[in-house]
Formats: C-alpha cells, sequence, structure tokens
C-alpha cells in the first residue's frame, strides 16, 4: 500500500494581508512620482518633453481610472488628475495586494504574482493605447 503526503490541514500563509496590500501600491505611487518628477527642475527641450509624455503614459497606465478625465468637457489642473487617479485607483491596487495575498503561501509567490500582473496590466495599456493609436490615424 501507498502512503502519500497528502495534508487536509488548513494552509498557513506568512503573507499578511494588510502588508501585502500596503506593497501593492508601489508600482502606482513609482509611476506618480516618475510622472510628476518629469520636468520640474529646469527648462525643457526635447528630450524633457519626450520624457513628460512617456510619464504621463505610464502615469494613465498606473492608475486607471484617470482615463475618466481625458474627456473634453472636463476642465481639469494637473494636480486634479493626480489626486483623483490615486483617490480612486489605490483601492483598487490595495484589494489586488490583498487578494493576492490570501491566495499564496510566501512573499516569494506574492512578488512573483504581482509582478506579473503589474506587466500584463502595462501591457494591456499599450496594446489598447496602440489601436486606439492605430483607429484615429485611419
Amino acid at each position: 500500500m501507498a502512503t502519500s503526503n497528502v495534508s487536509f490541514a488548513p494552509r498557513r500563509s506568512t503573507v499578511g494581508r494588510t502588508a501585502a496590500g500596503l506593497l501593492a501600491l508601489s508600482y502606482p505611487l513609482v509611476m506618480v512620482v516618475m510622472a510628476l518628477a518629469v520636468g520640474s527642475r529646469r527648462p525643457g527641450d526635447l528630450q524633457d518633453f519626450a520624457a513628460s509624455f512617456v510619464a504621463a503614459l505610464m502615469f494613465v497606465i498606473a492608475l486607471p481610472t484617470t482615463w475618466f478625465l481625458s474627456f473634453d468637457f472636463i476642465e481639469v489642473s494637473r494636480t486634479t488628475v493626480v489626486l483623483f487617479g490615486l483617490v480612486t485607483s489605490l483601492p483598487l491596487w490595495y484589494v489586488v495586494g490583498t487578494a493576492l495575498a490570501v491566495r499564496v503561501e510566501t512573499w516569494g509567490r506574492w512578488l512573483q504574482y504581482y509582478v506579473t500582473i503589474a506587466i500584463a496590466w502595462t501591457l494591456a495599456n499599450l496594446v489598447i493605447l496602440a489601436v486606439v493609436a492605430a483607429l484615429g490615424s485611419s
């Protein structure tokens, strides 16, 4: 008779839900800092314009709810966009972090899934932007 190492005891996760949720905020916060830091130190040239464009693009990708402010009839400032994006999307990223913490057992696995989600989110947004640009140019 063969024996197996199957256990029906509940698994113990070493990943804290609150800590995982707070750590999940790192991706959008880093993107916000990058977007706000571009062009704030000196007068701009063509490279600063390109960097500002890329930073704004990454900001929009990191904060999924910032798309709401892209309508022409909404008159907003840079500060309004940043605050609206942070207030509405940080809870979404927090939920992603806590949901991952419930599903994994170790921090290594949590980080692996989190990086995968962040990369997938970024790539999906870039594809959407490419499709919209292709439709707009035709």
